[in-house]
């Protein structure tokens, strides 16, 4: 018995959030106790994690959905997950949590936090299971996901479907609004995925 992590990464509209939905479903048949938390910064869906399906005009619809805490900071986080209530911690949409300013290492508070729950908890059966982009619109590491994937026991990464050829190789997120900046919160109106062969990369790279 010991605590590990898993990661799931992907574009937008991968199915990340779907997968993990379905890995939390399981737990809960099995009467594990779970936790789940998202970023404040993600301002699109408030008080839950949703997985969705976008119809064919490129609205989104929810299909299934789950009750989710939101974490600030390193010190609301600390005082979620301390309670010690819990044997699977789920947390959806992890790229928005920040790294330091000026950067220090790959991990971020997020990361380094989760790296000590895990040290912490070592001698358990706690499971936590993390979903996000692993890249941004420009092909770079997102926030603290590559740090993640290195410290991850398993690891699963996800494509979608390409929105311009239709190819099942999507693997980026495209930005097709004008906004250099890398956090950028959107859906369906502000990327699509896109193949390698689609892809178009910002001027600036």
């Amino acid at each position: 018995m010991t605590a590990r992590l898993e990661v799931i990464v992907g574009p937008m509209f991968a199915g990340k959030t779907e997968r993990l939905i379905g890995k939390l479903h399981r737990a809960q048949y099995a009467r594990k106790r779970v936790r789940i938390i998202k970023p404040a910064q993600d301002t699109r869906i408030q008080g839950y994690i949703a997985s969705r399906a976008v119809n064919p005009d490129g609205s989104t619809e929810i299909t299934d959905q789950l009750s989710a805490v939101k974490v600030h900071d390193e010190e609301s986080f600390w005082n979620i997950v301390g309670l010690d209530e819990f044997d699977v911690l789920a947390v959806d949409e992890a790229h928005f949590f920040p790294l330091d300013t000026p950067v220090t290492d790959c991990l971020g508070w997020f990361g380094r936090a989760v790296r000590a729950l895990l040290r912490q908890r070592r001698d358990t059966n706690l499971h936590i299971i993390v979903a996000g982009l692993d890249m941004d619109f420009a092909e770079e590491p997102f926030g603290p996901i590559p740090g993640l994937l290195a410290l991850a026991d398993s690891v699963e990464k996800l494509t979608g479907v390409c929105m311009i050829c239709g190819s099942d190789a999507g693997y980026i997120s495209q930005r097709i609004v004008s906004d250099e900046r890398q956090l950028v919160v959107g859906d369906a109106g502000e990327y699509q995925v896109r193949c390698r062969s689609c892809y178009q990369p910002p001027r600036k790279v």
